[in-house]
């Protein structure tokens, strides 16, 4: 499991900077920088919620991260190897305008 701190307050998912889900998905495949990343598993929040948390109700810490970011080092297999990661994207409005701020290029 991997340590998720998430800044993107206007996901359905996100709960004080946690995640919801237990499990995202991060995008990427031909990613060669953070910025060319983004969090498959955004929603974003509705008109009025405070947090809908799409279907899950716990914030987790740590939760499984799937990718598709063959270039980055911690991709093992479309698995996240990292021990900690941050999704970036405050006042996101789609899921391309986050990203995965720990993807280092091998």
């Amino acid at each position: 499991m991997t340590k998720l701190t998430c800044y993107v307050t206007t996901c359905a998912s996100n709960q004080n900077e946690c995640c919801c889900r237990p499990q995202i998905q991060v995008q990427g495949r031909n990613a060669c920088k953070c910025g060319e990343t983004e969090c498959q598993s955004f929603q974003k929040k509705g008109k009025g919620e405070m947090s809908n948390a799409v279907q899950y109700a716990n914030a987790n810490t740590d939760c499984t991260i799937k990718c598709t970011a063959e270039h980055c080092i911690y991709n093992s297999s479309g698995d996240c190897t990292a021990s900690q990661i941050t999704i970036d994207g405050n006042g996101a409005e789609t899921r391309n305008e986050t990203n995965c701020k720990t993807f280092r290029e091998k």
